[in-house]
């Protein structure tokens, strides 16, 4: 009876292990040409901005997106090229 009980207790606990590991996104290495997110905050600071919050990168849209603030101090929400580092688009 215990054999059964553990075993069934070593299924539940493999099963969990690995469905855990199936509905991991996968991960793809980086193009060379891809800017890197260090890259991208160095370029963005040469502009002038500053206070970087959140930095998310859409690979499936060629872009960054960042919170930071301007030049003025005003917050912002930028959008900038993926592989050349060109802002895209400024929102207030």
């Amino acid at each position: 009876m215990k054999v059964c009980q553990l075993w069934l207790k070593g299924i539940v606990l493999g099963s969990c292990f690995f469905s855990g590991m199936v509905m991991a996104d996968p991960v793809e290495p980086p193009h060379p040409d891809m800017l890197t997110v260090p890259e991208a905050m160095r370029l963005l600071q040469s502009q002038g901005y500053h206070d970087f919050r959140k930095i998310k990168v859409e690979r499936d849209e060629n872009e960054i997106e960042v919170e930071a603030r301007d030049k003025d101090g005003k917050m912002i929400e930028l959008e900038i090229d993926l592989y050349t580092g060109k802002v895209l688009d400024v929102e207030l």
